[in-house]
């Protein structure tokens, strides 16, 4: 099973301001010069672009939530229709129009605009011969996508969009098979109502949890879903706020980061990838949080990652 993410920030797409960016450039030139002056003439640009620590080695990236998977036998899954679904898209367009069916799977965990939006400019979805099965525990999920692309929203509608499409509701804790995928949708504490998704292949498991709000007060709770989720090797995980923010924003339905950990570490997860970031933090208020306050209590038990755009994770039996 191999894990892309194409989108790592929340609520609302976020390209990196012009002040960031020369202040990251500032930075790196800064300390080129002194690693320059070190030894000028065995200075590597390529070596010292390699060595460069977080976040200036590279952007976390702008787009909203859209996790690509793909199984060994060919599966292709995507988990919701945030802006980077469009990236995917156009990674996937040859496929979609070199004439041959291409099929794909998209999971929604649920419809608000950061998780759907990049719906309409994903380019294989325009192709006839594109079949998509779309799975949620939403019943009017069809419904919604064409209210999204209704004529004043939208100059495209959903049935102008030439690809095959059907859609399937699915029933929490129940296991559905996706080619030799196997995939259990668990709800979680949203406004609105959100599902995460666990995908098996072999003795391997995947998590996706986002938009998720965990609290002390569902710690029982959560302890009855650990049956289903223990032990997972990876965890996707909403982490958009630092401690004092997400006590400031109590049912908006997203998770600190020392909470996204403590709920991995809960769940014996192997590593857990910190996700949907904050759109008014910059990439180094985010790397500075997860710094802060993103220590497990074993850290031997578990490896945390900062999600940046295009990252990749393979899990192999």
């Amino acid at each position: 099973m191999k894990i892309t993410l194409f989108g790592v920030r929340g609520s609302v797409p976020t390209p990196q301001s012009q002040k960031e960016e020369r202040a990251k450039l500032v930075q790196i030139l800064q300390m080129a010069k002194a690693e320059w002056k070190k030894n000028p003439d065995s200075f590597s640009e390529e070596a010292f672009l390699n060595s460069l620590p977080n976040p200036l080695d590279q952007h976390l990236g702008g787009n909203t939530t859209c996790v690509y998977v793909e199984g060994a036998k060919g599966e292709r899954l995507i988990f919701d229709m945030g802006t980077g679904i469009r990236v995917l898209g156009n990674q996937l367009a040859p496929l979609a129009f070199g004439g041959n069916p291409l099929h794909l799977n998209i999971l929604v965990s649920h419809t608000h605009w950061d998780h759907i939006q990049g719906w309409p400019f994903f380019k294989p979805a325009y192709s006839p011969t594109t079949h998509i099965d779309f799975y949620s525990c939403i019943p009017n999920l069809e419904e919604r996508l064409v209210r999204q692309q209704h004529p004043e929203n939208f100059p495209i509608t959903l049935d102008q969009m030439m690809s095959k499409k059907a859609y399937h509701l699915w029933k929490e804790f129940e296991s559905y098979p996706i080619g030799d995928l196997k995939v259990i949708p668990v709800h979680l504490r949203h406004p609105g109502s959100c599902v995460g998704y666990r995908v098996r292949e072999g003795g391997k498991y995947f998590l996706f949890c986002t938009d998720v709000e965990y609290r002390d007060e569902d710690r029982e709770a959560l302890l009855e879903l650990k049956p289903h989720i223990k032990g997972a090797d990876i965890l996707v995980i909403d982490a958009q706020y630092s401690t004092k923010e997400a006590e400031a924003k109590v049912g908006w339905g997203h998770t600190s980061v020392q909470k996204a950990i403590e709920f991995a570490e809960l769940m014996e997860i192997k590593t857990v990838i910190l996700t949907h970031h904050e759109p008014d933090h910059t990439d180094a208020d985010v790397l500075k949080i997860i710094q802060e306050e993103g220590k497990p209590k074993n850290p031997a038990g578990i490896n945390v990652i900062l999600a940046k755009e295009g990252m990749t994770f393979t899990l192999e039996d």
